[in-house]
C-alpha cells in the first residue's frame, strides 16, 4: 500500500507545532506511551480491522525525514517512526504500526493502550526462544560511520560463537550496551537508525534498546554533583542528560550509582553521590526523576515521554562496603562486609529513593545488581554468591518491595574465570548453564555482558524438565514482559528513530552548556582560605602562576590556556627542546629537566600560585605478582599497616580445603604511585614565597590532608574534576558554595578503624585554621557555610529505610 507522504500535508496538519518538534525526531505532544484517554478499546476487541489508508477524516500527517525514515504525527496521539510506510495502517482515522504484518491492529501495537498492557500482550505471544533473546543485554562497539548495519561494526562479544551484529539481531536480541562513540552524536544517531531499520522488518518489529554507561557532556562527576547538595540542580542536569541521550538514539542509562560509599578506600566513589544515606537518597531520587520524566516548555513534569530515558539504578543492594576498600570486579574484592550490621542503611537510596520518585514515572524502571557477595559466616544475608545469583537479595526488591520492574545483572557474571570480564562470584566452579539457571531462578530478568543464547536456552530446558514447559515458559515471558515495558514507556516501539541532523544541536545546546557550567561551579569545595586568598575581585583578573606538570614523558599545563585567560592572567613555565629518550616515533621525549620554572621575580608579581594535584593513587589492595593482600593507602608517603586498628584476621574469605583464607595485610606496606605530588607541593610551597599557594585537588576518594594542608594558604577540591573546573572560583568570579559529600580522614589509623558498612564514622582531619573536614563542610568568601543544606544533612546518618523492614 502506498502512503501519501509529502512535506506539504505534514506542514498543513502540524502548523501549530513547536519548533522543538523539528529537532527531536519523535517528540511532540501526544507521544505519551500510556494514554489514559477514554474510548480505548477493550482487550477483547483485538485484533481490529484496519481502514483504507486516508479514508474518512484522517487524523494523521506524515513527513519524510532527512535520514530516510518517515515521521507520522497523530492528532492528540503518539508520534510514529517507520523506515517503510508499508508498516502503517489506519484505525479510527489514526495511524498505527502493523509490526507483525497481519493487516490488523493488535493490542500491543495500539499506542492508546498503557505500556503495561502492551508489554503483557506481546510477551504472551512470544516463544521461549523469543523471550530468552530479550533476557540478554550484551555489548557492541560502534566504530564509526556506517552505511550498512550488517557490515561496519565487526564481531561483538559473545559465547559459544563469535556473533556478528547481524547474527545478534537475527536471534532477536534487542538490548545492547554501546561502547565507544568518539565520532560524535550524529554518527551514533545514524548508526542507531540503521539498526532500527534492520529490525523493523523482523517478527514483531521489536526495536533496539541502546544503553550507555554515564557520559559527562561537560557536567561534573556524580560525586561532584553531590557536592552541590542541591537535588533540584541534579534533577535539571538529569533532564538535560535525557534530552542528549535520546537525541543520540540512546534509550537506557546504566546508572547512576546509588551505592553508599561508607568505605573510604573504595575505587568507585566518584561515580556515586557519596557516603550519606539521606543525601544519596535525595540525589538519586532527583536524578532518576529528571532522567525518566519528560518536561514541557514550562518545566511541568509530563511523566514518561519522548525525552525520557530508562534509568537503571545500580548496584543493588549497594556495593560501597567492599572489604578494606577492595572492588568487586575482581576476585580479591568480591566480598562486601557488614561489621556494623548496617546493610539496611545501604538500601535507603534504592528503596526510599528509587522506588518513591518525585516524578510522575513513580519509580525507577530498572535496577542493576551488584557484583559482590554479602558476606556473613552465618549466611544471614543469603547464600554466599554474587547478587545476580542471590534469591535473598533479589527478593528484597521483588517480595519485600513488590518491585515488578526490570532487574539486570552486572557484566560478566556467567563467564568463566579468566575471561576479559569474569565475575561469577560464588559460582566459579559452576557451568555457564548452571549460572544462567541460578540467575533466572533468583528473579533476574536480563544477563549483562554477552549474547550467550546457547547456555541460556540450555538453562531453560533444565528448568522445563524440572518443573514443566508451561511453568518455564511463564517465567521467561515474565522477564520478557518487564523488558518490553521499558520499550513502551518511553515510546521506543512507536518511534525508535532519531533526527541525526539535529543531534549536535541538542547535545551542544546553549541550555546544556550553561547548566553544565553552573553545575561545575557548584561542585568545587573550598576547604581552606587563609586571609581571603580566594575572594571577590570585582571582575578584575588576578595574575596566577600555574606551574606545569610532568608525566609520561610530557610537560603539560593543567588548564586550557585559552579558557584560563578569560578569567585570569596566567603565568607559567617555559619548556625547552626535548632531551629525553626516543619515543615510538624515534624522536626524543621530554625529560623533567626540560622545564624552566618561572623566576622568583615573576612569581612575586602574581596574586596566587595555583598548584594542581591529584589525591594519592591508592592501589587496588592486592599484589598480583606475589598474590598477597596489601593495604590501600589514602596518603602519599609510605604507609605501613602496623597500627592498632589493622585487622589481623579478615572478616571474609573463601573456604579452601576446609579452612577459611585470611585476607589480612597486617604488617604490609605501600606507597602511593603518585607520591611525587607531595614533592611537587613542597617545591611550589617554597617557590611561592609570600604569594598565597592554592592547592587545586582532583580527588576520586577521601585523602589524608596532613601531608599537604599545612603548606597551602587555600585549598579547592573537586571530584575527578578537570583543570578548567577550578578557574571561576580561583579567579573570584564565582563564590564557592559546595560542601564535602564525604569525610576526609585525619590519618590512616582512623581509616583502618572504620567499619566498611557504616558511613561517616571517621575521625576527620582538622586543619591549621581549626576547621574539621567533615561531611557537609565547606567555605565561602565569608567563612564556614551554615545554610539550610548543612542543617538538613549534617544530622546523624540514617540507618534504616522508611519503606522496607528487614
Amino acid at each position: 500500500m502506498e502512503k501519501n507522504v509529502t512535506r506539504r500535508n505534514f506542514l498543513q496538519a502540524t502548523a501549530a507545532a513547536s519548533a522543538l518538534v523539528a529537532l527531536a525526531g519523535c517528540s511532540g505532544e501526544g507521544n505519551t506511551p500510556a494514554n489514559n484517554a477514554s474510548g480505548v478499546p477493550a482487550a477483547d476487541a483485538y485484533p481490529i480491522d484496519a481502514e483504507e489508508w486516508g479514508s474518512g477524516t484522517p487524523k494523521h500527517a506524515e513527513e519524510e525525514m532527512r535520514d530516510g525514515w518517515t515521521r507520522v504525527t497523530n492528532e492528540g496521539g503518539a508520534t510514529l517512526g517507520v523506515a517503510s510506510t508499508d508498516k502503517l495502517i489506519q484505525v479510527d482515522g489514526l495511524a498505527f504500526k502493523d509490526l507483525n504484518g497481519n493487516g490488523k491492529l493488535d493490542l500491543w501495537e495500539d499506542w492508546r493502550q498503557g505500556a503495561d498492557e502492551r508489554a503483557a500482550a506481546l510477551a504472551a505471544q512470544l516463544t521461549a526462544d523469543e523471550a530468552l533473546a530479550l533476557m540478554l543485554h550484551g555489548s557492541v562497539f560502534n566504530a564509526g560511520e556506517i552505511t550498512d548495519v550488517l557490515a561496519g561494526t565487526g564481531p561483538v562479544e559473545g559465547d559459544n560463537a563469535d556473533p556478528t551484529l547481524q547474527e545478534v539481531l537475527d536471534h532477536g536480541i534487542r538490548t545492547m550496551l554501546n561502547f565507544g562513540n568518539a565520532n560524535g552524536a550524529p554518527v551514533l544517531a545514524r548508526w542507531v537508525n540503521k539498526l532500527q531499520e534492520y529490525v523493523e522488518g523482523q517478527t514483531y518489529g521489536i526495536p533496539v534498546n541502546i544503553s550507555n554507561n554515564p557520559k559527562d557532556y561537560g557536567f561534573p562527576s556524580t560525586l561532584g554533583l553531590a557536592a552541590s547538595f542541591d537535588p533540584d540542580l541534579v534533577r535539571r542536569v538529569a533532564d538535560e542528560y535525557g534530552r542528549a541521550y535520546r537525541a543520540e538514539g540512546v534509550s537506557t542509562l546504566l546508572g547512576v550509582q546509588m551505592d553508599i560509599t561508607s568505605e573510604p578506600r573504595w575505587s568507585r566513589i566518584p561515580d556515586t553521590f557519596g557516603e550519606d544515606p539521606a543525601l544519596s537518597r535525595d540525589m538519586s531520587n532527583a536524578f532518576a526523576s529528571g532522567l525518566q520524566s519528560t518536561y514541557d516548555e514550562s518545566g511541568e513534569d509530563q511523566g514518561w515521554g519522548s525525552e525520557s530515558v530508562i534509568n537503571m539504578l545500580k548496584h543493588f543492594p549497594g556495593d560501597g562496603c567492599g572489604e578494606q576498600g577492595r572492588e568487586a570486579h575482581n576476585d580479591y574484592g568480591k566480598f562486601c562486609v557488614y561489621p556494623g550490621n548496617n546493610l539496611a542503611a545501604h538500601l535507603i537510596p534504592f528503596v526510599d529513593g528509587g522506588l518513591h520518585l518525585d516524578s510522575k514515572t513513580g519509580q525507577t524502571a530498572a535496577y542493576m545488581d551488584s557484583y559482590s557477595i554479602a558476606y556473613s559466616d552465618t549466611e544471614e544475608y543469603g547464600e554466599l554468591v554474587g547478587s545476580a545469583f542471590s534469591k535473598w537479595k533479589n527478593d528484597l526488591l521483588r517480595e519485600k518491595c513488590g518491585y515488578d520492574g526490570l532487574i539486570c545483572s552486572d557484566w560478566g557474571v556467567i563467564d568463566d574465570p579468566g575471561a576479559m570480564v569474569s565475575t561469577p562470584w560464588g559460582m566459579e566452579d559452576a557451568t555457564k548453564v548452571e549460572r544462567c539457571k541460578k540467575i533466572v531462578e533468583a528473579g533476574v530478568d536480563q544477563i549483562g555482558g554477552g549474547f550467550d543464547l546457547v547456555s541460556l536456552r540450555a538453562a531453560y530446558d533444565e528448568m522445563a524438565s524440572e518443573t514443566s514447559e508451561d511453568e518455564a515458559l511463564a517465567r521467561v515471558r515474565e522477564s520478557a514482559r518487564r523488558a518490553l515495558r521499558t520499550f513502551y514507556v518511553i515510546g521506543l516501539s512507536d518511534c525508535p528513530y532519531v533526527d541525526s541532523s539535529s543531534a549536535d544541536k541538542i547535545v551542544e545546546s546553549d541550555e546544556l552548556l550553561a547548566l553544565a557550567a553552573e553545575a561545575v561551579d557548584k561542585s568545587i569545595v573550598m576547604l581552606k582560605n587563609v586571609g581571603g586568598a580566594i575572594s571577590d575581585r570585582g571582575g578584575a583578573k588576578p595574575k596566577v602562576y600555574v606551574p606545569m606538570k610532568f608525566a609520561d614523558g610530557a610537560w603539560t599545563l593543567p588548564v586550557t590556556e585559552a579558557v584560563a585567560s578569560e578569567v585570569i592572567e596566567i603565568v607559567t613555565d617555559t619548556i625547552g627542546d626535548p632531551t629525553g629518550p626516543a619515543g615510538e616515533d624515534g624522536n626524543p621525549t621530554y625529560a623533567e629537566s626540560d622545564v624552566t620554572r618561572a623566576t622568583p621575580e615573576q612569581i612575586a608579581e602574581c596574586d596566587l600560585v595555583a598548584c594542581y594535584i591529584n589525591n594519592p593513587t591508592a592501589g587496588v589492595g592486592f599484589d598480583a605478582e606475589t598474590e598477597t593482600y596489601v593495604p590501600i593507602t589514602l596518603q602519599y608517603g609510605e604507609y605501613v599497616a602496623d597500627g592498632p586498628n589493622v585487622r589481623e584476621n579478615s572478616i571474609a574469605g573463601d573456604v579452601v580445603n576446609g579452612e577459611k583464607e585470611n585476607r589480612s595485610y597486617v604488617g604490609k606496606s605501600t606507597t602511593a604511585a603518585n607520591a611525587s605530588e607531595l614533592t611537587f607541593v613542597q617545591e611550589m610551597s617554597e617557590a611561592s614565597g609570600d604569594v598565597p599557594l592554592v592547592l587545586c585537588v582532583s580527588a576520586d576518594r577521601p585523602m589524608v590532608f596532613s601531608e599537604v594542608e599545612p603548606l597551602a594558604d587555600a585549598i579547592l577540591i573537586g571530584f575527578n574534576a578537570g583543570g578548567d573546573d577550578y578557574l571561576n572560583l580561583l579567579a573570584g568570579k564565582t563564590e564557592p558554595s559546595a560542601l564535602l559529600p564525604l569525610q576526609m580522614p585525619a590519618n590512616m589509623d582512623t581509616v583502618e578503624a572504620n567499619q566498611e558498612d557504616v558511613p561517616r564514622d571517621l575521625e576527620c582531619y582538622v586543619d591549621s585554621e581549626g576547621n574539621e573536614y567533615d561531611f557537609a563542610f565547606g567555605l565561602n568568601w565569608s567563612g564556614v557555610i551554615d545554610d539550610d543544606r548543612v542543617k538538613t544533612y549534617s544530622v546523624e546518618p540514617l540507618t534504616t529505610p522508611e519503606h522496607i523492614e528487614l
